[in-house]
C-alpha cells in the first residue's frame, strides 16, 4: 500500500512539474512580442550588437585616452571579413556621407549603394531593407544595434510562424523552430551576408502570405500582411545574390503551392483581395522596378565581371563524404577549421537521412494529407542531386541553377531539410509509435553514415577521436529521443546543441569605439574637416577604414568595377581581367613601376609611385613606412602623423 501511494505521489509530482513547464512555455509564447520588443529596446539603449568590428583593434590599436573597446563577451571573427571589413564599413560610410544612393568616397568614382551590400541610403531600395532603417533614423551607433536586433528578432518571430505552419499549429514545435533556425551555425556565421538576408526575407514573405489567408476574415490584418509581403518580396529580390536566390526562389514557389492546397477549399476571395493583392504587387513593382532601373548600369557591370559574373556551375563537384558537415558545427566557435574556413563549412542540423528511409511509409498513398512534407522532401532530394551529380550545361542554364555553386546548394538543401524536419517531428509525434525494430534500423543507418563521414571524410582532419565518439553518442541520444517520442528529453538535448552552436559564434559588443575612438581616426577626421573632398589612398586595410570617416578613398572595396579609374595604369585595357571584378583593392606606395597584381579572386594590389600619385590626384596617404625617400622634383611628401603603435603614418602629397 505504501509503495503504491509513493508511486502515485511520484506521478502526481511529475505531472505537476510538467504542467508548470507547459504553463511557463504558454506564457512565454503568449508574451513573445512583448519580450522581443523589450530586448530590442534594451539593445538600442545600450548600443549592443554582434559585429566583429573589434577586429580593427588588431590593425588600428592606438585608442584615444579613456576610450573603451566595447567588447562585452565572445570572440570577434576574423573570417567574417564580409561583415567587419566590408558591409559594416559600407553602412558606416553612408552615415558620414549623407546616405546618398551613390557613395562618392569609395573608390575614385564611387559605388552604387543598392548593389553595394544593400547599404542604407535615401532610395526606394532602403524601404525594402528594414534592418538598415536604424542607420537612417538614428545614426551609426544605434543603427548598428538596430541592424543586429531587427534581423535576429525578425528571424525568431518568422521562424516561429513557419513552425506553426509546418506543425499544424503546434506552438511548442513552433517555439523549437524559433530557436532552431536563427541560432543555426549557418545563420550565425553568415548573419551579415546574403544568407541571413535571404532567409529573413523568405521567411517574412511566406509568413505574410500564409497569414493573409489564415486571418482572411480580418481586413486590417489582410492589409498589414499584404504590405509586409511586398516589403519582404522586394528585399529578397534586391539582395542580388543568385547563388542562393535561385534555390530559395524554388522553395518559395513550393510553399505557395502548399498554401494553395491548404486554403483552396477553405475560403472565397472577395473584392478586398483585389485591392490588397494589387497594393502588394504595386509596392513590389515600385520598389524593385525603381531600384533596378536606377542601378541598372551597376547591376549590368556586376553581371559581366570576371568574378563573380562569369561563375558557372553544373553541379556534382562536391565530396560526398562531407554532406554531414553540420556534425562539427558545435566546435567551430572555439577552434577554427584548419583545412577550410568556418563560414563555408557551417550548416543546419537536420534529420533528412532519418526521413529518407521512412519516405515510402510517410508518403505512400498519403501525399494528399502531407503535402508540405512531400514537397519539401522532393525538393530536398533534387537539391542533394545537384550537389552530388553533374548535369548538362543546357539544363543548368534553363533552370538557372548554373548560378548555384555546389556549396550554396548544400546550404539551401540543409535549410530545406530543416523545414522538412520540423514537419517530420510534428508528424511522427502525432502518430502511433514507430516499430522499435524500424527505429533501431534507422538509428543504426544514420550512426553508420555519421561514423563513415567522421572517419573517412575531411571531418577527421578537424575532430579528435574523443570528439567523434561524443558526437556519435549525442546523435544517437537525440535520434532515439526523437523517434521514441521522448519529447522533453529531445527538446532539451537538441535545443542545447543548437544554442551551444549558435550563441557562441558572434561576439556581444557595444558602440563603435574600435573604429572612431582611435588616435589615427581623430587625425583623419581633423584633416578631412579642415581640407575636405580630397582624394586619399591607404595601405593595408586602410582601404576599408578611411571611407568610414567620409574620406574619399582611391582604393576601397569595389562591388562594381570602376573601369575608368585604372586608365592611368592601364590605358590600353590589357589588365582588365585583373580589375573587372568584385575586389578588395590593396595599395602599396613604392618607387617601383606602377602595376596591378591579382592576389586572389576578390582582391588585387595596386602599386603606386610618386608620378602616378600626382596623375591620379591623390593628396593624402596613409602608409606603414616612411616615404620621404620617394619624393621627386615634382612630388614632395609632408608627414602629418605617425608613427603610431601600428607603424602608421599620414602624409600629404605636395605637387
Amino acid at each position: 500500500m505504501d509503495k503504491s501511494m509513493a508511486m502515485h505521489r511520484g506521478r502526481k509530482q511529475k505531472n505537476s512539474i510538467k504542467i508548470k513547464i507547459i504553463e511557463s512555455l504558454d506564457s512565454l509564447i503568449k508574451a513573445r512580442f512583448i519580450i522581443v520588443f523589450i530586448i530590442f529596446v534594451l539593445m538600442l539603449l545600450f548600443k549592443v550588437h554582434g559585429s566583429s568590428i573589434n577586429l580593427w583593434d588588431q590593425y588600428v590599436s592606438d585608442y584615444s585616452d579613456g576610450a573603451d573597446s566595447g567588447l562585452i563577451f565572445g570572440t570577434p571573427r576574423q573570417i567574417r571579413s564580409d561583415e567587419w571589413l566590408v558591409q559594416t564599413p559600407y553602412s558606416l560610410s553612408q552615415t558620414q556621407t549623407g546616405f546618398r544612393a551613390h557613395n562618392e568616397v569609395i573608390t575614385l568614382n564611387g559605388q552604387d549603394m543598392t548593389v553595394g551590400y544593400n547599404s542604407p541610403a535615401f532610395t526606394l531600395a532602403t524601404i525594402a531593407k528594414p534592418f538598415t532603417w536604424g542607420y537612417v533614423l538614428l545614426g551609426k551607433e544605434y543603427g548598428l544595434s538596430w541592424y543586429w536586433g531587427i534581423k535576429l528578432i525578425g528571424l525568431v518571430l518568422f521562424s516561429f510562424e513557419i513552425g506553426l505552419i509546418l506543425s499544424r499549429r503546434n506552438k511548442y514545435i513552433a517555439l523549437l523552430t524559433s530557436l532552431w533556425i536563427p541560432f543555426s551555425s549557418a545563420i550565425q556565421w553568415w548573419f551579415v551576408s546574403p544568407v541571413g538576408d535571404l532567409v529573413f526575407f523568405m521567411l517574412g514573405f511566406l509568413t505574410a502570405i500564409y497569414n493573409y489567408f489564415y486571418y482572411h476574415e480580418n481586413k486590417p490584418k489582410r492589409m498589414a500582411f499584404s504590405i509586409i509581403s511586398a516589403i519582404c518580396a522586394s528585399g529578397f529580390i534586391l539582395v542580388l545574390y543568385p547563388a542562393l536566390q535561385v534555390p530559395f526562389g524554388y522553395l518559395i514557389l513550393l510553399f505557395l503551392v502548399g498554401f494553395f492546397l491548404e486554403f483552396k477549399s477553405k475560403l472565397v476571395l472577395d473584392k478586398f483581395d483585389g485591392l490588397f493583392i494589387g497594393l502588394a504587387v504595386l509596392i513590389t513593382l515600385i520598389l524593385v522596378g525603381g531600384s533596378i532601373l536606377f542601378s541598372w548600369d551597376s547591376i549590368y557591370a556586376v553581371m559581366h565581371t570576371i568574378y563573380p559574373g562569369n561563375r558557372i556551375s553544373t553541379g556534382g563537384d562536391f565530396d560526398k563524404k562531407d554532406i554531414f558537415l553540420f556534425l562539427m558545427n558545435w566546435k567551430m566557435s572555439f577552434t577554427d577549421v584548419s583545412y577550410s574556413n568556418n563560414s563555408e563549412l557551417s550548416g543546419f542540423y537536420q534529420f533528412f537521412f532519418v526521413i529518407l528511409p521512412l519516405a515510402p511509409v510517410l508518403f505512400y498513398k498519403k501525399v494528399k494529407d502531407n503535402y508540405y512534407g512531400f514537397l519539401l522532401f522532393i525538393y530536398s532530394c533534387i537539391q542533394l542531386l545537384w550537389v552530388l551529380v553533374k548535369f548538362p550545361m543546357s539544363f543548368a542554364k534553363i533552370t538557372l541553377w548554373s548560378f548555384v555553386p555546389e556549396e550554396r546548394a548544400l546550404l539551401s538543401f540543409s535549410f530545406t531539410a530543416v523545414l522538412l524536419s520540423v514537419w517530420f517531428i510534428s508528424y511522427i509525434w502525432e502518430q502511433n509509435k514507430i516499430d522499435k525494430i524500424a527505429i533501431i534500423g534507422i538509428i543504426a543507418l544514420n550512426a553508420t553514415a555519421y561514423f563513415y563521414a567522421l572517419y573517412r571524410g575531411n571531418l577527421r582532419l578537424y575532430l579528435s577521436k574523443t570528439e567523434i565518439i561524443i558526437i556519435l553518442v549525442m546523435s544517437i541520444l537525440i535520434l532515439s529521443s526523437l523517434l521514441l517520442k521522448r519529447k522533453g528529453l529531445f527538446s532539451i538535448l537538441f535545443v542545447s546543441v543548437i544554442l551551444f552552436t549558435g550563441l557562441t559564434v558572434n561576439p556581444i559588443a557595444r558602440g563603435v569605439a574600435p573604429i572612431y575612438d582611435k588616435k589615427i581616426g581623430h587625425k583623419i577626421t581633423e584633416i578631412n574637416r579642415t581640407d575636405p573632398n580630397q582624394l586619399w589612398v591607404g595601405e593595408r586595410l586602410m582601404y576599408s577604414y578611411l571611407p568610414m570617416f567620409g574620406v574619399h578613398t582611391f582604393n576601397g572595396v569595389a562591388f562594381t568595377p570602376d573601369m575608368t579609374m585604372w586608365k592611368v595604369l592601364d590605358a590600353d585595357g590589357k589588365q582588365e581581367k585583373i580589375y573587372n571584378r568584385y575586389a578588395h583593392i590593396h595599395a602599396d606606395i613604392t618607387n617601383e613601376k606602377p602595376d596591378l597584381e591579382l592576389l586572389n579572386s576578390d582582391a588585387l594590389l595596386v602599386r603606386l609611385d610618386s608620378e602616378s600619385i600626382k596623375k591620379i590626384g591623390i593628396k593624402y596617404l596613409v602608409t606603414y613606412k616612411e616615404i620621404n625617400s620617394l619624393a621627386t622634383d615634382d612630388v614632395k611628401f609632408d608627414k602629418l602623423y605617425g608613427p603610431d603603435k601600428d607603424g602608421a603614418y599620414i602624409y600629404k602629397a605636395i605637387y
